[in-house]
């Protein structure tokens, strides 16, 4: 691209469309004038700002001497419908060259491999490109020396919570995902604070699930806030529970994940670099890692799981964190609730005292576990404490606090939670046992009823695995705010005929398993 009709000046047109995408269109006849050509990099430069963006051309849609910008560009540059910006050559990225050593089955330094980010955030890459850096990673994997420099490099993105040497220790926690209502966060963080440990948790939304921890404490309290108020929160009450989101924490992993979940890549390497990056950016001493492994959860087979703990341990160990990893039976939703208001149930009886036997269990496992990590309670005495930190209702008080803090009401109860006047309840069709209640399958029921965008939609759960069942029992019911999305879930219930439907929820049980990774040096 080399500009030859000497005009570098063009005035801004603005379509209010947003694309996600660093995309700008210029006229078509005047582009091929100027040596410019659909994916060239260009240099945006306003009197507010600058950026590099896509060149795509047009017949119609733009005169010449016009560029059009979408929202997402017009805003990051401030540039405002009729304002003259300069556009310049950009030239490709070096981070190219570097995609292709990987590509070809060469390993990258922690300077190449933080070159390649940074020119990610910077926009210096396409989706083509990134996408092929994401594949090549897939393909040829990362060593151990290849996570620590993207670890590092992800966390050196974005913004890092700076607490005081006196709030110490600091805990984290990580579930690999796909088992339905599996709330564990919510009860770990205030079990971990009332205990006297900092726990500042920055949780996800819902991608594929009917809710994440972010979408259910929504329900109770304000999410997103700024980095400076998620501090002041846990310094005032150890803990908080926000959306990673909202913050500028480890930036270029959100980035990553869009360009990695559309082919559904998630390359051992980069989901490591991935957690550990955010537990890193928060200051976290001391990590517990839940990895669930069965049908529907996101880890399928215990090999793949043997070999993220692993990488788990020895990255972490590396990156100065203390972690502890567990493989645990993934096959069945955790808790009653899924979907945002009747997780919030779950967890708020749970805290009372009365909640789910399987979400209290699993909850003050992995909070005895990092009780023992950090030392706070001798080896073997993790899990008698968490349990006597919730009965005690202690952790319950602290719940309480944070829910304030973040500006919600701390006397909510679990009869205040909304929920949909819509319902459908699903029975048994003969008698029988419960071997599997399939996460993928309550996970789609309830999105299809609206979860997690409807807080008080989703599925309530009446029956657990091996519960014997009787004709005409409630197995289930599917809660919509919608009649409309309530007629859609039924609508995919349908689909199911009778003996595929008993294959999904009452299928053959494999065995349960629980398996234990330490760092070296823990009993």
């Amino acid at each position: 691209m080399g500009n030859t009709n000497g005009n570098d000046k063009y005035k801004a047109k603005i379509f209010d469309i947003r694309t996600g995408l660093n995309v700008v269109l210029f006229n078509e006849k005047e582009a091929v004038e100027s040596d410019m050509f659909p994916g060239d990099r260009v240099n945006i430069i306003s009197d507010h700002g600058s950026t590099v963006a896509m060149v795509d051309v047009t017949k119609t849609m733009v005169d010449p001497g016009e560029i059009v910008f979408f929202l997402d560009v017009a805003e990051e540059i401030h540039v405002k419908k009729g304002e003259k910006v300069r556009v310049t050559p950009a030239g490709r990225s070096p981070a190219v060259e570097l995609i292709k050593k990987k590509m070809d089955g060469g390993s990258l330094n922690y300077a190449e491999i933080k070159n390649i980010i940074d020119d990610l955030m910077d926009k210096k890459l396409s989706d083509v490109e990134l996408a092929s850096f994401i594949a090549s990673v897939y393909i040829r994997g990362l060593n151990s020396e290849e996570t620590v420099g993207l670890t590092k490099a992800v966390v050196e993105s974005g913004e890092t919570l700076q607490l005081p040497s006196s709030a110490k220790p600091i805990v984290d926690k990580h579930c690999t995902g796909g088992v339905a209502g599996n709330r564990t966060t919510m009860l770990i963080v205030p079990i971990m604070a009332a205990s006297g440990l900092y726990m500042p948790k920055t949780s996800s939304r819902s991608i594929t699930s009917a809710a994440g921890t972010a979408d259910t404490m929504e329900v109770l309290c304000d999410v997103e806030l700024r980095l400076d108020e998620m501090r002041d929160i846990v310094m005032k009450s150890k803990g908080c529970i926000v959306w990673g989101g909202s913050m500028n924490l480890a930036a270029a992993d959100d980035k990553l994940i869009r360009i990695r979940h559309p082919l559904s890549l998630d390359p051992t390497g980069v989901m490591v670099a991935s957690v550990l990056a955010k537990k890193k950016s928060v200051g976290a001493d001391y990590v517990t890692i839940d990895i669930p492994v069965g049908r529907g959860a996101k880890i399928q087979s215990t090999q793949h799981a043997n070999e993220l703990a692993k990488q788990f341990i020895n990255v972490s160990g590396k990156l100065g964190m203390k972690t502890e990893v567990f493989i645990t039976y993934g096959r069945d939703p955790v808790g009653k609730g899924i979907g945002p208001s009747l997780e919030c149930m779950d967890v708020l009886k749970a805290l009372q005292g009365n909640g789910p036997g399987d979400l209290v269990e699993k909850s003050c496992r992995l909070a005895g576990a990092l009780l023992e990590l950090c030392g706070k309670t001798p080896k073997g005495k993790g899990y008698a404490s968490a349990v006597n930190t919730l009965k005690s209702g202690k952790a319950y008080e602290k719940f309480k606090e944070i829910i304030e803090l973040q500006g919600g009401n701390p006397e909510v109860k679990a009869s205040d939670l909304p929920l949909g006047k819509y319902r459908h309840v699903v029975k048994a069709e003969k008698d029988g046992r419960i071997h599997l209640i399939d996460n993928h399958a309550v996970n789609r029921l309830a999105r299809a009823a609206g979860s997690p965008k409807s807080k008080g939609a989703g599925v309530l759960l009446n029956i657990e695995t091996g519960d014997k069942v009787k004709k005409g029992q409630v197995l289930f019911e599917i809660i919509s705010e919608s009649e409309a999305k309530l007629g859609q879930a039924v609508k995919l219930l349908d689909k199911y005929e009778t003996a595929e439907f008993e294959k999904v929820i009452l299928g053959k049980m494999g065995e349960a398993g629980v398996f234990q990774w330490k760092p070296k040096g823990t009993c």
